[in-house]
């Protein structure tokens, strides 16, 4: 059995948010299902979604976290794929039984689903994360 349901989304760092989601709405059709400014996590984001995957549009409002640093040293592209669990204890579990290592689970930037990251080492240099959405 996979360890995940679905890809959730797949987040691109853009320097410049508003001409990110202008590119991706007027020359792919992309349509934008909503955004947000979120300060607690220091990003402002766009979703735009692509048959039932959404392309995370983001850029840092803050020069302190990880993906301020990654777009300074690595330029504009993307920067996690977001991979849906029904239970992430157990995924989690599933990956450390085999030796790989899973960062701590933090509450994602809704405030109501949670997440954690796979180290790239594990996953030929991808940054993945597990996200876990709240059942309806």
């Amino acid at each position: 059995m996979p360890l995940a349901k679905k890809i959730d989304h797949i987040a691109i760092a853009v320097k410049d948010l508003d001409a990110a989601v202008k590119t991706y709405t007027t020359h792919f059709g992309f349509p934008v299902v909503s955004q947000a400014n979120l300060p607690a996590v220091g990003i402002r984001l766009a979703n735009l979604r692509v048959g039932d995957v959404d392309l995370e549009l983001f850029t840092p409002t803050r020069d302190d976290i990880a993906p301020a640093k990654s777009l300074a040293e690595r330029g504009e592209g993307v920067y996690v794929l977001s991979l849906e669990v029904d239970n992430l204890e157990a995924a989690i579990g599933q990956l450390k039984a085999k030796n790989i290592k899973v960062g701590e689970i933090t509450p994602a930037g809704d405030g109501k689903s949670r997440l954690a990251y796979i180290s790239p080492k594990a996953t030929h240099g991808v940054l993945l994360q597990l996200i876990e959405r709240p059942q309806p």
